[in-house]
């Protein structure tokens, strides 16, 4: 705790109502779920179908890319379909968190305004509403290899590890980029953009051994792609290796040491900045 006031000027009480602010947040579920459900619950409403358009628009998008591309990559169906399938449902969440991180204070500025709620709740709720999404998407996956006649390998007991490192990076990128985005409100244009360029630099829809060697490192330093090894490679079938995971670890790592020395300076002026 001592670190945070030596990293950015904040002071001890500052530190202290940070970590408050971290603890009381996370125990207060009631209201993170209440409002993470009511999120996606809006975005359906008086639809017919509800919520499981979420799941259609991703089975769809998967069936007509997964068969184009497998042509123009040359890569038998039966392989390509289950690999996007995978990485598109993964990147969705992890893409989905980094850009509701965008708007997170800005969407909760009524709360805020009203009420000395903690700010981690917000973050929490960005982590809930995108992974109701992820749960309606995942199902598309089996669907996906079953189909293809792809088997279904004990490494998906390795998924859970995956997946809980994919969250606690999202929680620490809501902080830094919740944070900043509210003081600056040109950043959610540029995270768009930011995040469209990502899609096409990480092995989602290609595959790393398509890239030429020396190209290696677009996979290697790509904090999203390392991030997607560790969630998606077990549901492929492949269980990933110490140094994914050592990687995935150092990328959650350098978001924790940015995050939370931002958040224990800046925490009390984002209602200032609403």
């Amino acid at each position: 705790m001592a670190i945070l006031p030596a990293l950015t000027g904040a002071t001890s009480n500052d530190a202290r109502l940070a970590w408050r602010d971290i603890a009381t947040g996370l125990r207060s579920w009631r209201m993170w779920w209440t409002l993470g459900i009511g999120d996606v619950r809006q975005r359906y409403r008086r639809s017919r179908l509800g919520q499981f358009w979420i799941t259609i628009s991703m089975a769809v998008f998967i069936g007509g890319i997964g068969l184009l591309y497998a042509q123009l990559f040359r890569t038998p169906v039966g392989e390509y379909v289950p690999f996007l399938a995978v990485n598109m449902v993964v990147w969705t969440l992890i893409s989905g968190i980094v850009s509701d991180s965008g708007t997170m204070f800005t969407a909760a500025e009524n709360f805020l305004r009203h009420e000395a709620l903690p700010k981690t709740i917000f973050a929490v709720r960005v982590l809930v509403r995108n992974l109701l999404n992820f749960a309606h998407n995942i199902v598309v996956i089996p669907i996906a290899f079953v189909l293809c006649g792809h088997p279904i390998s004990w490494t998906w007991l390795l998924f859970p590890v995956g997946l809980a490192i994919v969250i606690a990076a999202g929680f620490f990128a809501c902080l830094v980029i919740g944070i900043l985005a509210t003081r600056f409100r040109d950043l959610p244009q540029i995270i768009t953009s930011a995040l469209q360029i990502a899609f096409f630099l990480t092995p989602i829809t290609w595959m790393p051994s398509a890239l030429p060697e020396r190209a290696g490192a677009i996979v290697d330093y790509n904090p999203f792609a390392v991030l997607l090894h560790v969630a998606a490679l077990p549901l492929r079938g492949v269980a990933p290796s110490a140094g994914d995971y050592a990687s995935a670890l150092l990328v959650v790592a350098l978001l924790a040491l940015a995050a939370l020395p931002l958040f224990a300076r800046y925490r009390a002026r984002i209602v200032y900045w609403l």
